[in-house]
């Protein structure tokens, strides 16, 4: 997954840590992400990770369901 998100998004994980945590059949990730604002963050973990479910056959299962700002 980490893999995936560093072709997909070279800068998102220069810029900061991600961690991706495999329960059952659900994947959990998580970026951490430097933005001037609230929305635009959102917007941008939003839009990695469409393209990290688009960039591999093998993520084409799986949906995102859920988000949580920490």
């Amino acid at each position: 997954m980490i893999e995936t998100l560093r072709r997909v998004d070279e800068t998102c994980v220069q810029a900061g840590p991600a961690r991706a945590l495999v329960i059952g059949q659900s994947i959990r990730l998580a970026l951490y992400l430097r933005s001037p604002d609230e929305t635009e963050a959102v917007a941008r973990a939003l839009d990695v990770c469409v393209r990290l479910l688009a960039a591999s056959p093998e993520f084409a299962r799986f949906h995102i369901t859920d988000f949580r700002l920490l």
